[in-house]
Formats: structure tokens, C-alpha cells, sequence
């Protein structure tokens, strides 16, 4: 799994702060004094300040599975590899780490996925193009994936997607992104260190 950062609003938590001021008629005009008021305007739950400022990431190597899963998250944008029209024919899958530390099922499921793509590169060679071809690919298909979207879908996401409900892949990627969305802008994100913390107790 490969996370990028691709776009990031400029200065967002200056950008935030000064949003805010127009609920309470008071401007913080240094960063110290900004973050601290935008974390307490997180704490009593007033968050649609936050959604002034957006990161744009791209995610490669993730599944298939995983991005049905990101895309429920309808406040996002996204922009994903195309199977209909991007040729699939080299092997590219996901392994489960259920399935990782179990070495027969490991060599089962290798052996599946080895089967599909041999499926796959013969109906190419029948003369189906890859928007047909494509039903032939799993779940498991790796895929890439940008997704932008402001920073309280970014925490909405984060809550749910840290939790040890949530599927290893995806929980994987929340906390790639949680770190790299705490460089941006900690005072937005910092305090869901403890949500994570607590889900690995």
C-alpha cells in the first residue's frame, strides 16, 4: 500500500481560525493561539468550521474490496483506475493477512488468483476487450485510487475506519492517513492519536 499526498489546503488551520472568527468574533493571529481554539471548537463538537480546509490523497496498491468499502463514504470525490479501459493482464492482488500466515491457504489462494489471470489474458486473446474481460478479475485486484475531501469527512472517515471493527485493510490505510494528516494540520486530527491508541488496547 503507497499513500500520497497530493494536495493539501495552504496554511488550513490559519484558513480554519479565520473561518471560525465569523461564528465568534475573534481572530487568533498566531498558529499556537489558532490550533488551540480549533481544538476546542473539535471538542464542543462544532465542526463545520473544519470542512473550510481539504487534503487530496492518492492510494495505490490497495483492493479492490477496499475501495468498495472507501467509496460508501459518499462526501469524498474520487477518481479511480479504470478496469474498462486500463488492460489488467499482469497479476496484481491483494493478500489478506488472515491468509498470509496460513501457509496452505496462502498457496490455495495464490493458485486461484495465478488461474484468473491466466482466464483473463485468454479471453483477451479471444478478442474481448478489457471492459469484458474485467468480470473475470476478484476483489482482491489491486487498484489506485485519489480521494479528496475536507477535514471533518477526513475525521468522520478516520472514526469509523480506526475502529478494530473495521476490516485490516482499510483500518491499515486510516492510520497511514491519520499520520500524515496530523503533519497537516494537528490541531484537527491529533486528538484522534487516542481513538487509535484505544483500539489497539
Amino acid at each position: 500500500m503507497k499513500v500520497e499526498l497530493l494536495a493539501n489546503t495552504p496554511n488550513p488551520e490559519t484558513l480554519i481560525a479565520k473561518c471560525a472568527s465569523t461564528c465568534y468574533d475573534s481572530v487568533p493571529k498566531e498558529l499556537d493561539k489558532a490550533r488551540k481554539m480549533i481544538a476546542a471548537i473539535i471538542k464542543s463538537g462544532h465542526e463545520s468550521c473544519i470542512e473550510h480546509a481539504t487534503a487530496t490523497f492518492e492510494i495505490d496498491g490497495v483492493s479492490r474490496a477496499l475501495t468498495h468499502e472507501l467509496v460508501r463514504h459518499r462526501l469524498f470525490s474520487f477518481s479511480q483506475r479504470s478496469q474498462r479501459y486500463v488492460d489488467e493482464s499482469k497479476p496484481s492482488y491483494v493478500i489478506p493477512e488472515e491468509i498470509e500466515c496460513d501457509t496452505l491457504a496462502k498457496a490455495r489462494y495464490m493458485h486461484h488468483m495465478n488461474e484468473i489471470w491466466k482466464m483473463y489474458a485468454e479471453f483477451k486473446e479471444m478478442g474481448f476487450k478489457n471492459e469484458i474481460a474485467r468480470y473475470l478479475l476478484p476483489n482482491a485486484c489491486c487498484t489506485k485510487i485519489c480521494v479528496s475531501g475536507n477535514f471533518r469527512e477526513w475525521r468522520n472517515f478516520l472514526k469509523l475506519r480506526l475502529s478494530k471493527r473495521a476490516q485490516h485493510e482499510i483500518r491499515d490505510l486510516a492510520n497511514i492517513l491519520l499520520d500524515k494528516l496530523i503533519e497537516i494540520a494537528p490541531s484537527c486530527f491529533e486528538d484522534l492519536k487516542d481513538e487509535r491508541n484505544l483500539q489497539n488496547t
